[in-house]
């Protein structure tokens, strides 16, 4: 009987043994999920990519009286749905030298003129257009569609007049303003 009795300890031994051990090393695991959710809103960005000097200027330099110049501002235009590029400026070429004989003249609107061209696609401005009366926007560029990496260029085309008073002129500011989401 003592061998009976050793026999069941040590099978009850094992099997609490082996029930121990699978508790033991068990693990439970639980999961649950989420959903990204994100709401891409029309949208761009727009840089000056060259054309200027000290970060923001054009700078004609010197120009004689009775000639033209040209200079190119390149702009670069990211959107993700439609865009339309327009400018729009806050003065004329003014003379703002106090000492200079051409003191607080300008040099007329027609003879400041742009155009734009750039990648096939969008509608440029191709003829020569004056900038807008003060603050009123022009079109610089319609109909673009989604776009990364697009460079316009827009082409300043100056005419000094052969009877300009010297002295030196600004024709601070002109704004360019991406509209996304708007052909």
């Amino acid at each position: 009987m003592r061998k009976a009795v050793l026999a069941a300890l040590v099978v009850l031994g094992l099997v609490m043994g082996i029930c121990l051990s699978g508790l033991a090393g068990a693990s439970t695991e639980y999961t649950t999920q989420v959903i990204p959710k994100v709401n891409v809103e029309s949208g761009g960005s727009l840089s000056i990519v060259g054309g200027t000097v000290n970060g923001n200027q054009i700078d004609f330099e010197n120009v004689a009286p009775g000639s033209t110049t040209l200079k190119t501002l390149i702009l670069g235009v990211n959107a993700n749905d439609v865009w339309t590029l327009r400018v729009s400026k806050t003065q004329d070429f003014k003379c703002t030298n106090v000492g200079d004989p051409g003191y607080d003249q300008s040099i007329p609107s027609s003879n400041f003129t742009y155009t734009s061209n750039g990648p096939e696609g969008p509608t440029y401005v191709t003829s020569d257009t004056e900038f807008g009366s003060n603050g009123t926007p022009s079109n610089v560029v319609i109909n673009g569609s989604a776009v990364s990496g697009c460079n316009v260029n827009v082409v300043y085309e100056l005419v000094v007049p052969s009877s300009q008073p010297k002295g030196y002129y600004t024709a601070p500011s002109h704004t360019y303003t991406l509209i996304v989401g708007a052909p």
